[in-house]
């Protein structure tokens, strides 16, 4: 077997995986839609298993409000980290606030909160935006009063709204 054919047949076994992935992520997002959530429960425990950011964000949302398992403020923050060591906006933002405020089983800690914030705002989500416009326009979140900065995050989110 050539080089090239292998590599070819790699990548193929690759998006296929992602595809079915994807496939049984869209599932799992419908149950739960539907209620079913030992269904999406299951489903999004075997993706983020494997990785998946998207599911362990999913995954971190039933334990934080209590759907189809009991709820559970700790376990829920553990795979909301998972997905944001991954980059996944939403589950930075909710660390953010997690420590901003001190829920989860996470200490409040300012400086932490404004790392996740930036992070969050930096992926596009509008909240963080918001939070860290109004942080640096009022000084909250043991930030100074920075008028440039509180400007700057404002820009950024009216941008997102035109986007």
């Amino acid at each position: 077997m050539s080089r090239r054919f292998a590599c070819a047949l790699c990548l193929l076994l690759l998006c296929a995986g992602a595809a079915a992935d994807s496939s049984e992520f869209k599932k799992a997002v419908a149950a739960e839609r539907k209620g079913d959530y030992q269904r999406a429960h299951y489903t999004f425990s075997m993706l983020a298993g494997q990785g998946d950011p998207k599911a362990q964000h999913a995954l971190g949302r039933l334990y934080e409000h209590g759907r189809g398992v009991q709820g559970n403020a700790q376990t829920a923050m553990q795979w909301y980290r998972r997905a944001a060591d991954q980059g996944h906006a939403d589950s930075e933002y909710r660390l953010a606030v997690a420590y901003a405020y001190g829920v989860g089983g996470y200490p409040q800690d300012n400086r932490e909160a404004v790392i996740w914030l930036k992070l969050a705002a930096e992926h596009g989500h509008g909240k963080a935006r918001k939070m860290l416009a109004r942080a640096y326009e009022h000084g909250g979140l043991g930030l100074q009063p920075d008028p440039k900065q509180a400007r700057y995050w404002q820009r950024q989110k009216k941008s997102k709204k035109n986007e």
